[in-house]
């Protein structure tokens, strides 16, 4: 998967929230969309985790709508996701959760892709697949403009920002980008917060905590990979800092999502 990405959510029935800034609940009449670099973490309202169980957030693979009500009716909160990666300048929006009311359509849309993922998870249809790029285009095109950024990137900072994310892996100092585009390192400094409204180290901070979230959510690669993978200089650094953004820890995240 290419990151950063963008992420889709939609609940059938209540009882979790995403955490940004404040609780932002979860409600069946609404779609909510998070673009890249937003830090916010998610919870079940009533839920309190237990060691003994081998994953939360997750009630298994759904195979029936009988069996998607009885998890309802049990108070199991289905949930439905998509991750997308727009690319540049559309992953340039201002970091958020943002609530879009569902239309009829766009409830038909959910009760075919659903359908489906009941059927064969494995194998979309063309037309399942283009019913899913169909809801994705519709809802990011109803963010207001306000959200996109107006600015116009220089081309040596795209230059940047693409080595980066080519290179998490490695060490990532200001003399070593501002080498790549022949600049000083003030010049870069100064170039760099006016094109991306922050420093360096923090846009790299935020694109290792992405590939990480990723590696953590669609590999089943150890924490300890997953740091020297991401840049991180252990597990106990990667821990720290993915704690302090995500209100929750890579170990518990990974429960979180079911992927041990």
């Amino acid at each position: 998967m290419s990151f950063p990405f963008w992420r889709l959510y939609w609940n059938k029935n209540q009882g979790a929230y995403v955490h940004f800034n404040e609780k932002i609940y979860l409600t069946p009449d609404k779609i909510y969309l998070i673009p890249p670099f937003t830090p916010f973490s998610n919870n079940i309202e009533t839920f309190k985790f237990q060691d003994n169980t081998d994953y939360y957030f997750k009630c298994g693979k759904i195979n029936s709508r009988e069996e998607e009500s009885h998890h309802e009716q049990i108070g199991n909160i289905i949930h439905f996701f998509v991750h997308f990666n727009l690319g540049h300048p559309f992953d340039q929006v201002t970091p958020g959760v943002y609530p879009l009311q569902l239309t009829e359509q766009e409830r038909n849309q959910l009760d075919l892709i659903t359908g489906g993922l009941i059927n064969d998870s494995a194998n979309f249809s063309i037309k399942q697949s283009l019913i899913i790029y169909n809801l994705v285009l519709s809802m990011v095109n109803r963010l207001p403009l306000s959200v996109w950024s107006k600015k116009k990137t220089n081309e040596k900072i795209r230059m940047v920002m693409e080595f980066i994310e080519q290179n998490l892996d490695s060490k990532l100092t200001n003399e070593v980008l501002s080498e790549k585009i022949m600049v000083s390192p003030s010049s870069f400094l100064r170039l760099f917060h006016k094109n991306i409204g922050q420093s360096p180290s923090t846009f790299i901070k935020q694109m290792r905590l992405e590939k990480a979230n990723n590696l953590l959510l669609d590999t089943d690669r150890s924490i300890d990979t997953i740091a020297f993978n991401c840049g991180f200089s252990d597990r106990h650094h990667f821990t720290k800092v993915f704690s302090k953004e995500m209100k929750i820890s890579p170990a518990a995240y990974r429960k979180a999502i079911g992927n041990q």
